[in-house]
């Protein structure tokens, strides 16, 4: 990932309908709920070559997951966040900003919604391109499955 050594991330981001937080294992039972709620439609999010939800059986081994996530984070290796409501009681989605072996972009970056927040999506996609370009400076972001048709991504990786 293209970043300055002394780059920090950050650690929230408030906008009015969500809140991003930095994942971490005391999100556990909120993001366990979350995905579960919507498994069916969460297929596939990450691509045909994950697992994702289906390799992940109980709520232990997603808190496993959230703890491996949130040393990515403090090793500055890959930036996952949660996304809560605004009151923070309800897991409403995830957002996940990673490297890639893509030739010329800076990061890949994949996010979802809850079934019962996928209004939000449309324009939580608008506000973080914006966040991206801003607060992280990365000029050229891989959207795989949104803006990158996933055929794209795997053919740009294979490269």
């Amino acid at each position: 990932m293209k970043l300055p050594a002394t780059f920090e991330p950050p650690m929230e981001l408030a906008r009015e309908e969500y809140i991003l937080e930095v994942l971490a294992p005391k999100h556990n039972q909120l993001d366990y709920e979350a995905w579960t709620s919507s498994r069916e439609e969460l297929v596939g999010i990450f691509g045909p070559r994950n697992g994702w939800p289906q390799d992940v059986s109980s709520l232990e081994h997603n808190r496993q997951d959230l703890e491996k996530h949130y040393q990515e984070f403090v090793q500055k290796e890959a930036f996952t966040y949660t996304i809560l409501n605004p009151n923070r009681i309800e897991c409403i989605g995830c957002l996940y900003i990673r490297p890639t072996k893509a030739p010329g972009y800076d990061c890949r970056v994949d996010f979802w919604f809850r079934n019962s927040s996928r209004h939000l999506e449309e324009h939580f996609f608008i506000e973080l391109k914006e966040w991206l370009t801003q607060a992280w400076k990365f000029a050229k972001v891989a959207y795989p499955g949104r803006e990158l048709p996933w055929e794209r991504y795997y053919q740009l990786l294979d490269t």
